[in-house]
C-alpha cells in the first residue's frame, strides 16, 4: 500500500511528460526500488561469518556451527522483507587446504560479475594474513572486469590482548586494546596492500562498531543499491545517517534515469528542456518519499 500511495505521487509530478516517457519512467523507477542487492561474504573459516551476518540483517541466513566449517559450496540465501529481496552468497571459507583453495579462488572469480559488494572478514586474533594476501592477489588484483566495493572487516576485536580488559557494559575495548586494534589495521593494510580506511574492527559478542560497518557499507555500496539494502538491516541500523545517505542517492538515481530517458527520447528541444528544468523537481519529491517505498 505504501508503494502504491509512493507511485500515485510520483505520477503527479510527471504530469506534464508525455505519456509514453511516463509509462518508460515509472518502470524505471520500479527497477531502482524493485533492485535486489546481492552480497559476497568472504573469509576463512572460523572467522564469524555466519554470525555476523546474523547481526547485522533482520533474518538468520546460515547455521553457525564452531566445530567444522560449515560452507564448502557457495550458499545463496534469499532474504525477504516486505517486498524487497536480498541475496547473500556465503562463499566457502579459505584456508582449509591448497587444493581447496584452487577450486576457490577459480569460484570467486566467476562470481565476481554478480556481487555489489564483497565484506571480507577477518579474525583479529589472527597473527598473519598470508592466506588472505593470496588470495586477494589470486582474485581481486588480477580481475580484468570491474570489482565491487570491498570491505575488510576486522572480526571478533574483543578477543584482541589482553582480552579481559574488553569493557562489556560500554561494548569498548581498553585503552591497550584500541591501541593494538589500531596496530592490527596498519599491519593487515600494509599485507595485504589496502587502504586503512577500507578495513573495519567490528565485534558482534561485544557489540562494538557494528552502525559504523553498516554507515560504511551505504557509503561504498553504488547507488541505486543503498535504498533496497536498507529493509533488511536491523532496525537499530536505520540511523539518520543511513537514512539520508540512502535516500538522497535515490533522489540521484531517479535523477539519471530522467536525464537517461529525455536524452533516448525523440523530443523537440524546447520540449527536452522543460522536462530537464523539471528533472531536479521530481529528484526532491522521489527523496521526500524515500519512507513510501523504502520505510
Amino acid at each position: 500500500m505504501k508503494n502504491s500511495s509512493g507511485y500515485a505521487l510520483i505520477r503527479r509530478h510527471l504530469r506534464r511528460y508525455p505519456r509514453s516517457l511516463r509509462q518508460y519512467l515509472i518502470k524505471e523507477l520500479n527497477k531502482l526500488v524493485t533492485y535486489e542487492p546481492v552480497i559476497g561474504i568472504m573469509g576463512k573459516t572460523g572467522v564469524g561469518k555466519s554470525s555476523l551476518c546474523n547481526a547485522l540483517f533482520r533474518s538468520e541466513v546460515c547455521a553457525v556451527n564452531a566445530v567444522e566449517a560449515c560452507t564448502r559450496q557457495p550458499q545463496r540465501v534469499r532474504l525477504r522483507f516486505g517486498s524487497h529481496y536480498l541475496t547473500l552468497i556465503d562463499l566457502p571459507g579459505v584456508g582449509e587446504s591448497q587444493c581447496r583453495d584452487g577450486e576457490y579462488r577459480k569460484l570467486y572469480r566467476e562470481l565476481m560479475p554478480q556481487l555489489d559488494m564483497v565484506l571480507w572478514v577477518l579474525k583479529a586474533d589472527d597473527r598473519a594474513y598470508a592466506v588472505e594476501e593470496q588470495f586477494y592477489q589470486g582474485v581481486f588484483a588480477q580481475y580484468s572486469g570491474p570489482l565491487p566495493p570491498v570491505l575488510w572487516i576486522l572480526n571478533q576485536v574483543d578477543k584482541t590482548e589482553p582480552a579481559e580488559l574488553w569493557n562489556w557494559s560500554s561494548a569498548q575495548p581498553s585503552a591497550l586494546q584500541a591501541e593494538r586494534i589500531v596496530q592490527k589495521i596498519h599491519l593487515v593494510a600494509r599485507q595485504l596492500g589496502i587502504a586503512e580506511a577500507d578495513i573495519l574492527p567490528v565485534s558482534v559478542r561485544g557489540r562494538y562498531r557494528l552502525s559504523r560497518l553498516v554507515e560504511a557499507m551505504i557509503t561504498r555500496l553504488p547507488k541505486q543499491v543503498r535504498s533496497p539494502l536498507v529493509p533488511h538491516l536491523q532496525t537499530s541500523y536505520s540511523t539518520d545517517t543511513v537514512i539520508s545517505t540512502a535516500s538522497s542517492s535515490f533522489g540521484d538515481a531517479v535523477v539519471e534515469v530522467i536525464d537517461k530517458v529525455i536524452d533516448l527520447a525523440p523530443l523537440p528541444q524546447v520540449a527536452r528542456s522543460a522536462l530537464q528544468a523539471a528533472t531536479h523537481t521530481i529528484a526532491r519529491a522521489a527523496r521526500s518519499l524515500w519512507g513510501f517505498f523504502f520505510g
